[in-house]
């Protein structure tokens, strides 16, 4: 009997796992890029964070997109994996979380009724963190090492304009 409720508790718990809020998976700033589309200086920003008063409740601003969204969002699942944003100021949209463990920096797709089509969006680093390493030793091909200096000693004479020599 007690197998029995087991079995019960877990077939309740499976389907709720996996309705769960994607949430904190995407809080973050994301950098979004339509394929085949060249962007010039700044590609569409969406700009997400948890309100930590439910879990399917999110922040959402977007920047560069020619749409004004913004607000306290809800979150629903919906067909294929996508989850659909309720925004509280302006359009509703989907989004698809990458789950890919392949992939270094993590990703979603972003989808809007209107749009010809989905947006592939990139999590951008927190700022503070440094993107680029810049190396601290000077390249290998240089050969030459610097001159050493002397502390102690004394200066070499500098050529002054009176000190030119004279032609003669």
């Amino acid at each position: 009997m007690k197998a029995l409720r087991l079995a019960f508790l877990a077939a309740l718990a499976g389907p709720c796992a996996a309705a769960a809020s994607p949430a904190g998976d995407i809080a973050g700033t994301w950098e979004c890029r339509l394929p085949g589309i060249e962007y010039r200086n700044k590609p569409p920003i969406l700009y997400v964070a948890e309100t930590g008063a439910e879990p399917s409740q999110v922040t959402i601003e977007v920047d560069g997109f020619a749409r004004e969204i913004y607000g306290r969002s809800e979150i629903a699942a919906d067909q294929g994996g996508w989850w659909k944003v309720k925004p509280a100021q302006g359009q509703e949209f989907m989004i698809h979380p990458d789950g890919s463990a392949k992939q270094r920096t993590p990703a979603m797709g972003l989808r809007f009724a209107d749009s010809k089509g989905d947006y592939r969006c990139l999590r951008l680093p927190p700022s503070g963190v440094p993107s680029v390493v810049v190396p601290l030793a000077p390249p290998a091909d240089e050969q030459a090492a610097p001159p050493a200096i002397d502390l102690g000693a004394p200066p070499p004479p500098a050529p002054s304009e009176g000190d030119a020599p004279k032609k003669e």
